[in-house]
């Protein structure tokens, strides 16, 4: 059974296409041709053909747990500070812990430079 699109799924088709185009592997005459097929598709059939000689876009890298030391290391001092009155591990200490803990993952605003 063939399943009719939208123009949402034929935008984001034109969008990969694009940055196929963009990364060498189609050249503008056939970007061109290609996103005028796209915009006249009606079946996801023929959003698919428009692909099929194309790599899949990468997937997303999944998203890294928060490790559960730090977190352990937060409660215990919250905990020690209020039993005791006074603070046991100066926060700027236990901040610079926790921005470690992150990770570099998701320190930079970017992927690395090539």
């Amino acid at each position: 059974m063939a399943v009719r699109v939208g123009d949402r799924e034929r935008e984001t088709v034109v969008e990969r296409l694009s940055a196929h185009a963009a990364a060498g592997r189609l050249d503008v005459t056939e970007l061109e041709a290609r996103i005028d097929r796209a915009h006249a598709a009606i079946y996801a059939d023929d959003l698919r053909a428009l692909e099929a000689d194309l790599p899949a876009p990468p997937r997303p890298a999944p998203r890294r747990p928060l490790p559960a030391a730090p977190l352990v290391v937060l409660l215990a001092g919250i905990l020690l500070t209020a039993l005791t009155g006074h603070p046991i591990v100066p926060l700027f200490i236990l901040a610079a812990f926790l921005w470690r803990a992150r990770g570099p993952a998701r320190r930079g605003s970017g992927p690395a430079p090539v």
